[in-house]
């Protein structure tokens, strides 16, 4: 073959190399532009990823920390050693500071490793890449993401410095754990901040994102020594530390803080439940923003969220939660909660402030139920206070004012309703100081009754109770709810905030979590301004937690075992029928806590009661919230007069007669608003002149050594209940018949042999009659 056709042949064949070298070149060309042009928008807010939010208390201590599935601290480059900073160049990209975003050589080196075996094995991405890759698009390895990764790379070259991509990247990288960047990594594997870690620990880091799964040195520490001690090998190869300062960091000894379980992680849970709800619903209010919107900033925005509470008494409160030894017995439902469950909240009497809230026995899931505000149940005689002893003292009632415990009924459907006592007991003539102490529900049915329900409820109200039900067929304008019969029920938290009123002198402030809301960059978005309101007067509640003292150190009181507590105590138990729901709500001169126990799914319990383990639970928490707390009584405000001695029986001013009462003196001194105080003297004991041999009003005609002078009372008439109970205190009431064995045709009659005669003067009367065969009835006695 001539020069001339060889020269035509390889001048074709290069034609036909460069026609399809075109022909490719364009359709890779057309492929990439494609590909670039159906690529991520460059948007630089992506850049700035999410941050972990922070739960404080008021100093500004950390207690929880909330973040999605991304828990983030950000850093400033900074902030940030030079040996991590390094570290990561030398495994990661020893170019860095030198390419414009992409590195052409290792791209090249990728390909030809990608062609010879098949896939993708090598990785070629530069530091810049890599954050592209975790900002803009998926973890996908196709040609499309590599191509669209690479262009976008070089936008980011062209509108950062090589410092702020650093900074970006350190922020933005996976360690695993939900630990996202290298200062949650750094406390997450090192319980300490990245500014104050070693060299050793900063080639351990850097190590953990070429695959969390493997190199983490939780889940496999042997492949994280490993590759420690490759990084360490690389960074003295590229200068940035000597060989000696390699091995002298192998040699170092790594300490791992330890991997918390997720419930360990999440301080406070139930308070901080709480706290996120709360802090949701303001945000939505003060910026107007939907519900997602807000959920979104508070586990992505990096917030700090200050609240009131107190740590130490928040632990105390789950510690005794937690205690099997505050319930009468523990046993599983059906998904595994242990039940009985319980409640507590404790408020900061004078600002409303949550000091402790706990939602459990156990938390088991984040935003999961929480008892403390979300249960609500039957409150039982814990709602007297509330709902009909505040309102009677404001009424007029006094804690001298006496009421009949007896018998009553009232109109129900087609029959009648008659409340009755726990004691299954009338005790007769009742002053509402003693009917708080024992908590008698027949008097406070009654004083409900006279004071009118709906002016109950208006109290109730006053006091921050907020979900009455007051409409439809089935609500609470009903007698019952004088014993906490109502239709939907209160929340341990809602209880407490009622107390709280009468411990801070009638001002009621609505129950306080969060203070103060500031995002990422300082600016305050919200600011609590507390809720108040004078709710009733201060003398009007000194005088209901005077009442309460009852409950605590009367000898009858329902909750006598908290009267050794070392600062003053006012509370009240509540039981519901069965004990399905057991209360204690209790206050001192700092704090109040209510404390609730029963079943998820109401049920009736045994060996439970209102003043045993619900009290027990108050005490534990309180002696912690009162630790080192000087000794505080309660304010007494003006126009209280007292102490001033009364009758028992008959809410006046005693006479000697009320000394002489045969149940030993009948008098004790109370306190009184002023213009309140009785003027009158006691008109309900009397002396009256009995025959001893009977019991009855002696006659001219008794024998003067038969005749004694004895003491009663005159009480008001009473109707037997269905059972045929009557009051207890009939037996001191005054003889209204006359003796008929002394009369004029029968005036000797022998006097009985001394020691013979019964106490009971009505007991003495019919063994008179029957020992006699006197033909005079008794059917009026």
């Amino acid at each position: 073959m001539g020069k001339k056709k060889r020269r035509n042949l390889f001048r074709g064949l290069a034609l036909i190399i460069l026609f399809f070298f075109l022909l490719a070149s364009g359709v890779a060309f057309g492929v990439a532009y494609s590909y670039i042009n159906t690529a991520p928008p460059f948007d630089p807010k992506k850049l700035k990823p999410s941050e972990t939010s922070f739960v404080l208390d008021e100093k500004g201590k950390v207690v929880s920390e909330l973040h999605g599935e991304q828990n983030r601290i950000p850093v400033s480059l900074e902030e940030i050693p030079d040996n991590l900073k390094n570290a990561f160049i030398a495994i990661e990209d020893q170019y860095f500071y030198s390419h414009k975003g992409i590195n052409i050589r290792s791209i090249i080196g990728s390909l030809i490793t990608d062609l010879i075996k098949g896939g993708y094995h090598r990785g070629a991405s530069t530091i810049t890449q890599q954050l592209v890759k975790n900002a803009f698009l998926t973890q996908e390895k196709s040609l499309k993401r590599k191509i669209q990764e690479a262009w976008l790379a070089i936008q980011l070259e062209r509108h950062y410095t090589k410092n702020q991509i650093l900074e970006f990247y350190l922020n933005q990288i996976y360690f695993g754990h939900s630990a996202y960047g290298v200062e949650a990594a750094s406390q997450l594997f090192f319980g300490k901040h990245v500014k104050d870690l070693t060299l050793a620990e900063c080639a351990m880091l850097a190590g953990v994102p070429k695959g969390p799964q493997y190199f983490s040195p939780y889940l496999n520490f042997k492949n994280a020594k490993e590759r420690q001690e490759l990084i360490l090998d690389k960074m003295a190869e590229l200068g940035y530390i000597t060989k000696e300062e390699a091995k002298k960091a192998k040699d170092e000894k790594i300490i791992l803080a330890g991997l918390n379980t997720p419930k360990a992680n999440y301080k406070a849970p139930y308070y901080t439940d709480y706290v996120v709800q709360e802090t949701a619903e303001k945000l939505q209010q003060s910026l107007g923003i939907s519900q997602e919107e807000a959920y979104d900033r508070i586990y992505n925005g990096g917030l700090k969220i200050y609240t009131t509470i107190d740590v130490n008494i928040q632990e105390a409160a789950e510690k005794a939660l937690s205690n099997p030894a505050n319930y009468p017995y523990t046993k599983n439902d059906k998904n595994g909660i242990p039940q009985p469950q319980g409640a507590i909240v404790v408020l900061d009497v004078k600002t409303g402030a949550i000091k402790a809230l706990v939602g459990g026995r156990e938390h088991y899931q984040k935003l999961g139920l929480n008892r403390a505000y979300q249960s609500y149940r039957q409150p039982g005689s814990a709602f007297k206070p509330i709902v009909v002893y505040t309102a009677a003292i404001d009424s007029g009632f006094t804690a001298a004012s006496v009421i009949d415990d007896s018998p009553v009924f009232y109109p129900s459907g087609s029959g009648t309703w008659s409340p009755q006592n726990f004691s299954d007991d009338y005790r007769g003539l009742t002053p509402l100081w003693k009917a708080i102490a024992r908590s008698v529900n027949v008097v406070a049915v009654k004083v409900l009754d006279s004071i009118g329900v709906d002016r109950g409820i208006e109290y109730a109200k006053k006091l921050g109770i907020k979900d009455l039900v007051l409409k439809g067929s089935k609500n609470d304008r009903q007698l019952a709810i004088a014993l906490g019969g109502l239709t939907k029920g209160v929340t341990p938290l809602e209880l407490a905030s009622a107390y709280q009123t009468l411990a801070n002198q009638g001002v009621h402030i609505e129950p306080i979590a969060v203070l103060k809301i500031v995002d990422k960059n300082g600016r305050t978005l919200y600011e609590e301004k507390p809720q108040k309101w004078v709710a009733v007067s201060p003398q009007t509640a000194f005088i209901m937690t005077n009442l309460l003292k009852g409950p605590i150190y009367d000898p009858e009181g329902t909750a006598r075992r908290l009267s050794s507590f070392p600062y003053p105590v006012r509370g009240k138990t509540g039981t519901t029928s069965d004990n399905k729901d057991v209360w204690f709500v209790g206050y001192t001169p700092y704090y109040v806590a209510s404390v609730w126990i029963g079943h998820d799914e109401p049920v009736p319990m045994k060996g439970v009661s209102s003043g045993n383990q619900p009290a027990n639970i108050w005490m534990q928490v309180m002696k912690e919230a009162h630790k080192n707390l000087p000794y505080k009584d309660f304010d007494r405000p003006d126009n209280i007069v007292g102490p001033i001695p009364v009758c028992m029986d008959s809410g006046k001013l005693p006479t000697e007669l009320c000394y002489k009462d045969p149940r030993g003196p009948r008098v004790v001194e109370q306190y009184f608003i002023k213009g309140t105080e009785p003027t009158e003297f006691c008109d309900v004991h009397v002396e009256l002149d009995v025959d001893i041999t009977n019991g009855l009003l002696a006659t001219p005609y008794c024998p003067p050594e038969l005749v004694q002078k004895r003491v009663f009372i005159k009480r008001p008439p009473f109707v037997p209940s269905k059972e045929g109970k009557i009051p207890l205190d009939v037996k001191y009431q005054a003889p209204e018949q006359y003796c008929p064995v002394h009369s004029a045709q029968n005036p000797v009659f022998q006097s009985p042999v001394e020691g013979e005669l019964d106490e009971n003067p009505l007991q003495n009367q019919d063994n008179h009659l029957n020992n006699n065969g006197n033909n005079n009835t008794n059917d009026n006695l």
